[in-house]
């Protein structure tokens, strides 16, 4: 790399830290390119020849979440050692955000803020998780189809694409319970969530509903819920 080179890539690196920096700080719609560019010493000229505009930016952002998810699904992709559901089920886990040791800007900035711009991060974030399952949980269907794990007719890609919505759209359901009902009501209704969740993933997959329940990690889950509404509660 020469120093023009280097000095474009170390320019990079610091609007995106001084970008992260601002959206955490005061949000997203609160930041301005020109506050992006005066916190990173630049023009603001200089700071659209590497960006066009803020949503470039929070798009790369996305896409360095999209790569985060990647590279940690490669060592539970290539263990041999585990069945096809049980790879499949840690592919999951990572995209609820679980097992990651380096965890994302957006990912963060979801956990801390919650604000319109959280809205809209996680409607862009929507592409790369469906990226996500259809990348790497759709070549593993197919295998374990083949393996005999489970038998379905439409493309794995397609049923990669349900499942990441059945469990995204789980997870919003459950989250408006949280909200809405006091913890009987609640602990009654996410159950109900639950087992109509494995119903109707063991009918997509044609296999059992227990395989399914591993396959989600429902106890696990069920645990987390039970946990979060104790503290909801208190």
């Amino acid at each position: 790399m020469n120093r023009r080179d280097r000095q474009k890539a170390e320019t990079f690196v610091d609007i995106m830290r001084s970008a992260e920096e601002l959206f955490m700080r005061q949000g997203y719609e609160r930041t301005s390119m020109q506050q992006i560019a005066d916190h990173s010493g630049l023009t603001k000229g200089a700071l659209y020849h590497h960006f066009i505009s803020k949503e470039s930016l929070l798009e790369r952002m996305c896409a360095d979440h999209y790569r985060t998810l990647s590279d940690a699904a490669r060592p539970i992709i290539d263990d041999a050692s585990l069945s096809c559901f049980a790879r499949i089920r840690g592919l999951i886990d990572l995209a609820r955000g679980l097992g990651i040791s380096s965890v994302s800007f957006v990912s963060e900035y979801l956990k801390v803020r919650s604000d319109e711009s959280s809205v809209m991060l996680k409607e862009r974030l929507r592409k790369y998780d469906r990226k996500f399952y259809v990348d790497f949980i759709a070549p593993l269907l197919r295998r374990a189809k083949e393996d005999g794990e489970c038998s379905f007719a439409s493309s794995p890609e397609i049923l990669a694409t349900f499942i990441q919505c059945l469990d995204r759209g789980v997870n919003e359901e459950i989250n408006r319970v949280f909200s809405e009902y006091s913890r009987p009501e609640a602990e009654r209704r996410i159950v109900e969530i639950m087992k109509t969740y494995v119903y109707t993933l063991s009918r997509m997959l044609n296999t059992r509903p227990e395989e399914v329940s591993t396959l989600i990690g429902l106890e696990e889950s069920m645990h987390l819920y039970g946990e979060l509404l104790k503290k909801a509660i208190n």
